[in-house]
């Protein structure tokens, strides 16, 4: 038996990070991810109850990244179960509907809970949804954007009904990560867990290396 090294050693490593969306109901969360996950749109999409637990990857060029997603339900009854799911999360994606501001509000509401009580470092993004409804927009992009980079934020608007930036949004998060898993954010926030560099089973072609 040959004892040449083999290439795997050459392989991209892979990342996994816990990813939670927050926002109201209706901005659109769980049409996100199913655009991201399953390259899928439904004009009917049920509320979420409590959370839903989905996984996908992207593939950059010297990594694969795959987030495990809990789309939490936005409606105010389950406002106390928030904690429960963004404890210890590497990412956050707060959701607005731009045809609404009350939503883009209740985002920035959202926004200064996680900067209060989520793990230090973790990635916070802005994201504005429903652009394929410009006509009636009422939160203008300069606005969100000056938030945005008041607060640090990583910030995109997208459409989960024409799939425009939902790709890019989940490639430019993967990018923004860090991916050293020697160095640790207070203790609780580690930068990635690293696990074997084998490709990712339950990718879909919308999430990783097209």
């Amino acid at each position: 038996m040959s004892n040449k090294p083999t290439n795997s050693a050459l392989s991209p490593k892979s990342y996994q990070y816990k990813l939670v969306l927050l926002g109201e109901s209706a901005v659109g969360k769980s049409s996100l991810v199913l655009r991201f996950v399953k390259g899928q749109f439904h004009d009917y999409q049920e509320s979420t109850i409590g959370a839903a637990f989905l996984t996908q990857s992207v593939c950059l060029e010297d990594a694969t990244v795959k987030f495990e997603i809990w789309d939490t339900a936005g409606q105010e009854r389950y406002h106390s179960l928030a904690p429960m799911y963004y404890r210890g999360a590497h990412v956050a994606i707060v959701v607005y509907d731009i045809t609404s501001q009350d939503t883009f509000s209740r985002a920035k509401t959202w926004i200064k809970e996680l900067q209060r009580q989520a793990s230090a470092g973790i990635v916070i993004c802005l994201v504005g949804n429903k652009i394929d409804l410009a006509d009636k927009k009422m939160v203008e992009t300069s606005e969100a954007k000056a938030y945005a980079d008041e607060n640090g934020l990583l910030f995109m608007e997208t459409s989960a009904k024409t799939a425009t930036n939902v790709t890019e949004l989940f490639i430019a998060i993967a990018k923004k990560l860090p991916k050293n898993e020697s160095t640790s954010h207070s203790g609780q926030m580690r930068r990635g867990i690293e696990l074997n560099a084998t490709p990712q089973t339950d990718s879909q072609q919308t999430g990783c290396c097209k």
